[in-house]
């Protein structure tokens, strides 16, 4: 089974995900994943105590269900069928998904949200973000969904910029240095991010089979960094404007800074009272001397190559 290095972890899964780094040879592995298998029994789920309900889809389904067993762990299912089952330890997880579905499909909530969880059960800070290499250090994309994360990223790999990772970025405190770990080597986006930074449609190769999202490769034409860095300036991705200032940074004042963080963190709304004080503990080691700017895109996707420069212009400026 192969051994993957991601977000300072190393998983064994029992099949190949593409764009994962290699662990090297005797490293301690710290999750196994096993695709497919027998599911637990539907009673098993049934009698699992109810942990948390997500939106619900246009359908009329929640978008996701957790449920709690005290002996298997947390219990994922979502709405097109894909389940998760992680130990409270996070040393497994199972997973399964329905006739519809691909292993692609599946590997796309484990590097995310199920992974993203996994961390916060380890006590490992995840932001919501993406990271690029700026000057030795990581320098954070922050944002929910939709925010534009990984189609800035892209623009910076694009310019030649180290991307270390999408979507979720592994935060420890290590020797008391913040250190931001690398996760896999490709960006995911959407047709319109494709268009916006190359002027192609359907170029880029599919994510998944049954997913709109495309997969921007890093490692060779657009450069990954694959080793742990330490954590740099953050940026806040507000939404884009269309105003003659964008794209610009503002300062953000610690207070705000803080709370704009809380709300960017990976898996926050899963987190129990002992994972969220490890949360507010780092959340004041991260902050503590760092500079957190708000990033406002201009509406104008040919601004790109100007908001790579804001965000560089700003990590180049004196602090203070």
């Amino acid at each position: 089974m192969p051994d993957y290095a991601l977000y300072g972890l190393v998983i064994r899964s029992d099949c190949a995900l593409d764009g994962l780094t290699p662990a090297p040879v005797g490293s301690r592995v710290d999750v196994e994943v096993v695709f497919g298998g027998v599911r637990p029994s539907e009673d098993r789920w049934h009698a699992a105590t109810p942990y948390y309900l997500g939106d619900h889809e246009p359908e009329g389904s929640p978008s996701i269900v957790v449920r709690r067993d005290d002996q298997r762990g947390f219990w994922f299912r979502y709405a097109d069928g894909t389940e998760f089952v992680i130990d409270r330890s996070a040393t497994s997880i199972r997973a399964w998904w329905a006739e519809a579905s691909t292993l692609e499909d599946t590997s796309t909530y484990l590097l995310g949200p199920l992974l993203g969880f996994a961390l916060r059960l380890r006590g490992v800070l995840a932001l919501h973000a993406s990271a690029v290499l700026l000057d030795g250090r990581a320098v954070a994309l922050i944002g929910p969904s939709g925010a534009g994360k990984s189609t800035t990223a892209a623009a910076f790999a694009a310019a030649g910029v180290p991307v270390l990772s999408d979507d979720v970025v592994a935060l420890r405190v290590v020797d008391g240095v913040v250190t931001a770990y690398p996760a896999y080597r490709l960006l995911r986006l959407w047709d319109e991010s494709e268009q916006m930074l190359f002027g192609t449609v359907g170029q880029l190769p599919s994510l998944t089979p049954t997913w709109d999202k495309r997969a921007m490769p890093l490692g060779s034409e657009f450069p990954f960094h694959g080793a742990p860095a330490p954590l740099g300036d953050l940026f806040l991705l507000a939404p884009r404007a269309d105003d003659a200032r964008a794209p610009y940074v503002e300062l953000l004042r610690p207070r705000e800074a803080f709370m704009e963080l809380l709300a960017s963190t990976s898996a926050n709304y899963l987190l129990d009272d002992e994972m969220r004080g490890d949360e507010m503990r780092t959340l004041d080691a991260v902050l503590r001397g760092r500079r957190v700017w708000r990033l406002v895109p201009h509406a104008d996707p040919a601004s790109l190559a100007a908001l790579v420069a804001c965000v560089r212009s700003a990590v180049a400026a004196p602090v203070g």
